[in-house]
């Protein structure tokens, strides 16, 4: 009897959409580290710009960005390190929830944007707009459902 190499047959398997989706996730996760590393960096900046949208008399306190962000980056990190195994694999509920966690970062995205940032976030926040797109695009492609389908034991 001859073993099996199961890892070399599993990648050649996946489709080129979940392979391109995994890529995508990767730089979704690098785009957020940038932004992180933007926030610390830009600190003042972003303060300066929030500020400019609230009235100096306002009982609001500044925001505290740079801890909220890190806070943010190592949950997203850890959530989509934590989903891709599952995904690669076929888990149909692995690529709903990455979905899920794309889309909110697609809100937060939207979100951040409303607070006028300064012109590098703004950068970064399109280019992560459009990369959560083709994302969703890739994990909802018809070849990620056969995919899905043929792998994932659940759905019976």
């Amino acid at each position: 009897m001859t073993p099996q190499n199961t890892t070399a047959s599993a990648t050649t398997d996946r489709p080129v959409a979940v392979r391109r989706a995994v890529r995508l996730l990767w730089v979704l996760v690098g785009l957020a580290v940038l932004t992180t590393v933007l926030g610390v960096l830009l600190r003042d900046e972003l303060l300066d710009s929030w500020s400019a949208g609230h009235p100096v008399a306002a009982d609001i306190q500044q925001p505290a960005f740079v801890p909220v962000a890190v806070v943010l980056l190592i949950v997203f990190v850890c959530l989509v390190a934590t989903l891709i195994p599952f995904f690669l694999v076929g888990t149909g509920w692995a690529r709903q929830s990455l979905a899920a966690t794309v889309v909110m970062a697609a809100l937060a995205t939207v979100a951040g944007l409303r607070t006028d940032p300064p012109a590098p976030f703004v950068v970064a926040a399109v280019v992560s707009l459009v990369v959560d797109v083709a994302i969703l695009v890739l994990l909802w492609s018809p070849a990620t459902n056969a995919y899905v389908r043929g792998r994932d034991t659940s759905a019976s």
